[in-house]
């Protein structure tokens, strides 16, 4: 793969997305200690993601493909759509909750569109370790710099950026991602 091939798919793992905003919100509201164990359950999972796309690619013929790419699209608008309610709806109790979990973490990656991106760009260029290892580093690092994005709002301490109010916008832009992945299968 070339490098500007691989500056390309850094681009693309760097952009706003459900994984980067909760990976950012946890970051925002439990810090450091334990957001960072999440960025493991990131790379496993586009490395699953990767894999299973190679396997399914294998077993199935390609007029098929289009019905279990549907049903993989409306799993993940259901799934987004569900965590966007379950981020809305957590209560401020004062007692500190953990408000993203590393599950959370791993099934919206296995279900975020950038994944399968990623995984038919693994398909298109062959699957070798080096370039596992390099895909594997870039999701990483992506995933560090947004852990990094929050961490920097957490320490801001802007009385503008309240734990609710960061809920509640982690929630519509996971619920808008779920809408826009819904309408572009219209």
């Amino acid at each position: 793969m070339l490098d500007l091939d691989l500056l390309a798919l850094g681009g693309l793992l760097l952009t706003p997305g459900p994984t980067n905003i909760l990976l950012a919100f946890s970051a925002v509201s439990s810090g450091a200690r334990r957001t960072v164990p999440m960025l493991a359950a990131v790379v496993l999972a586009y490395m699953a993601i990767i894999l299973a796309v190679a396997a399914l690619a294998a077993l199935i013929p390609a007029g098929n493909q289009v019905g279990l790419r549907t049903g993989v699209r409306i799993c993940a608008v259901v799934w987004l759509l569900w965590l966007a309610y379950g981020v809305w709806t957590t209560k401020d109790d004062g007692v500190e909750v953990r408000l993203v979990t590393v599950r959370q973490v791993f099934v919206t990656t296995l279900i975020n569109p950038k994944a399968m991106i990623v995984a038919l760009l693994v398909q298109s260029e062959g699957m070798t370790a080096q370039f596992l290892a390099t895909i594997a580093a870039l999701v990483a690092l992506a995933g560090a710099a947004w852990i990094v994005v929050g961490l920097v709002v957490r320490r801001s301490g802007s009385t503008l950026l309240s734990q609710r109010s960061l809920r509640r916008a982690s929630a519509i832009c996971l619920a808008g991602f779920g809408i826009i992945l819904a309408g572009s299968s219209l």
